[in-house]
Protein backbone atom coordinates (compact mmCIF):
# COMPACT_ATOMS: atom_id res chain seq x y z
CA UNK A 1 0.00 0.00 0.00
CA UNK A 2 3.18 2.34 1.06
CA UNK A 3 4.16 2.00 -3.23
CA UNK A 4 0.62 2.91 -4.05
CA UNK A 5 0.02 5.84 -2.03
CA UNK A 6 3.85 7.15 -3.22
CA UNK A 7 2.80 6.97 -6.88
CA UNK A 8 -0.48 8.08 -6.47
CA UNK A 9 0.96 11.65 -4.56
CA UNK A 10 3.38 11.48 -7.12
CA UNK A 11 0.89 11.40 -10.18
CA UNK A 12 -1.70 14.03 -8.49
CA UNK A 13 0.94 16.43 -7.84
CA UNK A 14 2.43 16.30 -11.23
CA UNK A 15 -0.93 16.31 -12.98
CA UNK A 16 -2.28 19.56 -10.62
CA UNK A 17 1.31 21.25 -12.08
CA UNK A 18 0.22 19.93 -15.62
CA UNK A 19 -3.42 21.95 -14.91
CA UNK A 20 -1.64 25.05 -14.15
CA UNK A 21 0.56 25.42 -17.15
CA UNK A 22 3.63 24.54 -14.51
CA UNK A 23 4.64 21.63 -16.39
CA UNK A 24 4.32 20.28 -19.76
CA UNK A 25 1.67 17.51 -20.53
CA UNK A 26 4.47 15.30 -22.39
CA UNK A 27 5.62 14.88 -18.77
CA UNK A 28 2.03 13.45 -17.82
CA UNK A 29 2.70 10.60 -20.17
CA UNK A 30 4.85 8.54 -17.85
CA UNK A 31 2.49 8.45 -14.72
CA UNK A 32 -1.07 8.37 -16.79
CA UNK A 33 -2.58 6.04 -19.34
CA UNK A 34 -3.08 7.53 -22.79
CA UNK A 35 -6.88 7.89 -21.85
CA UNK A 36 -6.13 10.30 -18.67
CA UNK A 37 -3.52 12.36 -20.14
CA UNK A 38 -5.67 12.88 -23.27
CA UNK A 39 -8.69 14.18 -20.75
CA UNK A 40 -6.13 16.60 -18.75
CA UNK A 41 -5.13 17.69 -22.73
CA UNK A 42 -8.83 18.84 -23.26
CA UNK A 43 -9.44 19.80 -19.58
CA UNK A 44 -6.65 22.63 -20.40
CA UNK A 45 -7.67 23.11 -24.12
CA UNK A 46 -10.96 23.88 -23.11
CA UNK A 47 -10.24 25.98 -19.99
CA UNK A 48 -12.21 24.04 -17.57
CA UNK A 49 -9.65 23.46 -14.52
CA UNK A 50 -12.08 24.43 -11.30
CA UNK A 51 -11.01 27.27 -9.82
CA UNK A 52 -8.18 27.96 -11.92
CA UNK A 53 -8.06 32.06 -11.78
CA UNK A 54 -7.47 31.51 -7.60
CA UNK A 55 -4.21 30.37 -7.96
CA UNK A 56 -2.19 27.83 -8.65
CA UNK A 57 -3.13 23.96 -6.85
CA UNK A 58 -1.43 22.31 -3.94
CA UNK A 59 -2.11 19.16 -2.92
CA UNK A 60 -3.31 18.77 0.69
CA UNK A 61 -3.90 15.12 1.24
CA UNK A 62 -4.94 12.11 0.07
CA UNK A 63 -6.28 9.16 1.08
CA UNK A 64 -5.75 5.73 -0.57
CA UNK A 65 -8.05 2.85 -0.59
CA UNK A 66 -6.72 -0.63 -2.17
CA UNK A 67 -9.07 -2.65 -4.23
CA UNK A 68 -6.82 -5.32 -5.37
CA UNK A 69 -2.99 -5.74 -5.09
CA UNK A 70 -2.85 -4.20 -8.67
CA UNK A 71 -5.83 -1.60 -8.54
CA UNK A 72 -6.00 1.33 -6.01
CA UNK A 73 -8.85 4.21 -5.54
CA UNK A 74 -7.44 7.82 -4.64
CA UNK A 75 -9.27 10.79 -2.80
CA UNK A 76 -7.35 13.95 -2.13
CA UNK A 77 -8.15 17.45 -1.40
CA UNK A 78 -5.94 20.51 -2.93
CA UNK A 79 -6.21 23.97 -2.42
CA UNK A 80 -6.46 26.67 -4.71
CA UNK A 81 -5.71 30.19 -2.61
CA UNK A 82 -8.42 30.00 0.08
CA UNK A 83 -10.17 27.80 -1.13
CA UNK A 84 -10.69 23.71 -0.42
CA UNK A 85 -11.30 21.48 -4.07
CA UNK A 86 -11.40 17.88 -3.86
CA UNK A 87 -10.61 15.22 -6.64
CA UNK A 88 -10.56 11.68 -7.10
CA UNK A 89 -8.43 9.28 -9.21
CA UNK A 90 -7.87 5.59 -9.75
CA UNK A 91 -3.81 4.18 -10.15
CA UNK A 92 -3.03 0.72 -11.50
CA UNK A 93 -0.31 -1.05 -11.13
CA UNK A 94 1.24 -2.45 -14.33
CA UNK A 95 3.97 -5.74 -14.12
CA UNK A 96 5.51 -5.66 -10.11
CA UNK A 97 6.13 -2.21 -9.55
CA UNK A 98 4.49 0.70 -12.15
CA UNK A 99 2.06 2.94 -10.79
CA UNK A 100 -0.18 4.55 -13.34
CA UNK A 101 -3.22 7.11 -13.15
CA UNK A 102 -6.16 5.57 -15.38
CA UNK A 103 -8.38 7.75 -14.02
CA UNK A 104 -8.78 11.71 -12.83
CA UNK A 105 -11.54 13.68 -11.48
CA UNK A 106 -11.41 17.20 -10.51
CA UNK A 107 -14.38 19.04 -8.43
Amino acid sequence: MEQARVAAERSLRVALEVLDHRRPVSQLTALADARTVAAVRTLIRADLIPSRELGSAILAGLHVEMVDEQTAEVCARYLRGSRRLALAARIERSGRRDWHLTALRLS
